[in-house]
C-alpha cells in the first residue's frame, strides 16, 4: 500500500493551486484513506491494462520507451563523468551521468540502459558493491542483458576478484592509459553486439 502524508501545509497548497476552497471541518484521516485507495485503483487498472498509464503526482513515472543503447555512467566525481560523457559519446549512444548510488538505481529502473560504467568508491567501496550488485539483479529480473564494467584507482587484486563474483563483465584499473583500455573495451564489447552491416 503507498504511503501517503497529509498534513494542514499541504491542504492550503492543494486548494490554492485547484482554486477552491477547503471544505470545513477537513477529516485528514478520511482523506488520506480516499488518497490511499486512488493509488490502489490505480496500480490494480494497470495490472489489466494493455498499456500501463503512469502519475507522476502519486510517485509513478514512466520509463523512458528507446530502442537506441544507452550507457549510464556512475562517479562520484564530476570531472570523472564528464570525461566519460565525451568519451564514450563516440559510440553515438546517448550517455546519461549519476553522482551517487541512489539516482543511479531510479535512472536504471527507467531506462533500458545497454552498459553501464561505474567507478566502485562512490564514495565507499561498500557502496559501490551494493550498487554493483543492485544493477546486475535489476539487469537479470529486466532481462536488460546490461553489460557492467568497474573501474577504480584502486590496484588491489581482491577487489577485482569481488567485483566479478558480483558479476561485473568487465574490470579496469586506472592507470595512466584507463581512458584508452575503456574505449577498447567497449570497442569491443558494442562490436560483438552488432551484425556485420552495422559494424563500424
Amino acid at each position: 500500500m503507498a504511503s501517503v502524508e497529509l498534513d494542514k501545509e499541504f491542504l492550503e497548497l492543494f486548494f490554492n493551486l485547484t482554486n477552491a476552497n477547503p471544505p470545513e471541518n477537513i477529516d485528514l484521516a478520511i482523506m488520506k484513506r480516499q488518497l490511499i485507495n486512488i493509488v490502489d485503483t490505480m496500480k490494480e487498472l494497470n495490472k489489466n491494462a494493455k498499456k500501463p498509464f503512469f502519475s507522476k503526482a502519486l510517485g509513478m513515472e514512466e520509463p523512458v520507451e528507446d530502442d537506441a543503447p544507452a550507457i549510464l555512467v556512475v562517479d562520484d566525481l564530476g570531472v570523472i563523468t564528464y570525461q566519460l560523457k565525451v568519451l564514450l559519446s563516440n559510440f553515438d549512444m546517448e550517455v546519461d551521468c549519476s553522482h551517487e548510488t541512489y539516482d543511479a538505481v531510479n535512472k536504471f529502473k527507467n531506462r533500458k540502459y545497454k552498459y553501464v560504467v561505474m567507478d566502485l568508491f562512490i564514495p565507499t567501496e561498500r557502496e559501490g558493491f551494493i550498487l554493483l550488485t543492485e544493477l546486475k539483479k535489476m539487469s537479470l529480473a529486466l532481462n536488460t542483458k546490461t553489460v557492467i564494467g568497474v573501474i577504480t584507482a584502486s590496484p588491489r587484486k581482491e577487489i577485482e576478484q569481488q567485483c566479478m563474483s558480483r558479476g561485473a563483465d568487465f574490470f579496469l584499473e586506472k592507470s595512466n592509459d584507463w581512458q584508452s583500455q575503456l574505449k577498447t573495451t567497449m570497442a569491443n564489447y558494442i562490436n560483438d553486439g552488432k551484425t556485420e552491416e552495422d559494424s563500424w
